[in-house]
């Protein structure tokens, strides 16, 4: 009878037991269940989070880029083909101004000074200014350059280096224009190209104008 009895016991104390482990089993597993989501969810949420950065980073790049360009379209053609005589048109994001190249003059030197290169190339231009703002000559002079290869970039103004140079200084008024000289350092060449820069008008922040001066008609 005792050891029926104790037999009882140890069924019933193994049942209770395995009762709890089950409880247990299933409470670990609901725990684990509810850190996985919320595991989950976190990721989503970084992921939504990192993606929403990556969207915001693209728009302040693109409205950077509109920035520097200031959703400028020039409205004036190109002109590749001016010969000394005649006027260039420029549409640049500064204003609008002509330039006409009246003579070109090359010289093997200037206040007896020589060039380390070929010699000197002095343009006689004159420059108006047709936008509707008063702007500096300087300003609309700036970047101009004569080169012998298209493909490369050339020589700037050193006018205000010369005394015998009639360099070109002050504000232009709209339609005011003024008439100086341009002068820079060359190498020996059959033609010169006059123009603003390339890294300029490649920019799209002005038309492209283009003077070809053969050096038989500048000497």
């Amino acid at each position: 009878m005792k050891k029926s009895l104790v037999v009882l016991l140890v069924l019933i104390t193994l049942i209770i037991s395995s009762c709890s482990n089950e409880e247990g089993s299933s409470s670990l597993n609901e725990e684990e269940q509810n850190l996985d989501e919320t595991i989950e969810e976190n990721n989503n949420g970084d992921e939504k989070e990192e993606e929403e950065e990556i969207e915001n980073d693209n728009d302040s790049s693109e409205d950077e880029l509109e920035g520097v360009s200031g959703g400028f379209e020039t409205q004036t053609e190109d002109q590749l083909d001016l010969i000394i005589g005649d006027t260039g048109k420029f549409d640049t994001d500064l204003t609008t101004f002509e330039i006409t190249l009246e003579n070109a003059k090359i010289q093997q030197e200037v206040e007896g000074k020589k060039s380390e290169l070929y010699g000197y190339i002095i343009l006689d231009i004159t420059v108006k200014n047709t936008g509707e703002t008063s702007q500096p000559v300087q300003d609309l002079l700036y970047g101009f350059e004569v080169t012998d290869n298209l493909e490369m970039t050339g020589y700037q103004n050193y006018s205000e280096s010369y005394e015998s140079i009639d360099h070109m200084t002050g504000e232009l008024g709209e339609d005011e224009k003024v008439s100086g000289q341009f002068i820079t350092k060359i190498y020996e060449a059959e033609e010169y190209y006059f123009r603003l820069r390339s890294g300029i008008t490649g920019s799209g922040a002005s038309n492209e104008v283009i003077w070809t001066i053969p050096a038989e008609e500048a000497r």
